[in-house]
């Protein structure tokens, strides 16, 4: 019996860090798109969303909806020892990665608000120049 629920409890603890791992994919969206108030009011919502969902199917398989606080506790345990150790990590090259995924994205759109301008200013040439020509042509006058 003790053997079951201390592999419960292990299980309650991998549980943890997976929900650190989600944890981490959120905030790997938050380094890429900073978001205001709003987008982060519902990416916690999500996020917690996400947790209840596997809380409860976590419990419904595993104690048959019985709620153990043990269980809770080693949630509670696995996400912290992978939020302190892997997690930081992670965050460390997220950060690094986000910060050269955004100058790419930044010279990628600066780039086509260059070829844009171009086209759009072209054009504009083109109009003005042609309707110039059509002001200067000599109006063809009928001789009565």
């Amino acid at each position: 019996m003790i053997a079951g629920e201390a592999m419960l409890f292990l299980t309650s603890c991998l549980l943890g860090a997976a929900l650190g791992v989600v944890y981490d994919l959120f905030r790997a969206v938050r380094l890429l798109f900073p978001p205001g108030a709003r987008l982060a009011f519902a990416e916690d919502g999500l996020f917690f969303g996400v947790v209840g969902v596997a809380e409860f199917v976590f419990f419904l398989n595993h104690t048959y909806g019985q709620l153990r606080v043990f269980l809770l506790i080693g949630q509670g345990l696995g996400f912290l020892i992978y939020y302190l150790t892997v997690g930081r990590a992670v965050y460390c090259v997220m950060l690094h990665l986000s910060r050269i995924i955004r100058g790419c994205l930044q010279r990628v759109w600066k780039a086509l608000v260059w070829i844009v301008n171009k086209i759009f200013t072209k054009k504009h040439v083109e109009t003005v120049e042609m309707a110039e020509n059509l002001q200067n042509a000599p109006a063809s006058s009928k001789s009565t």
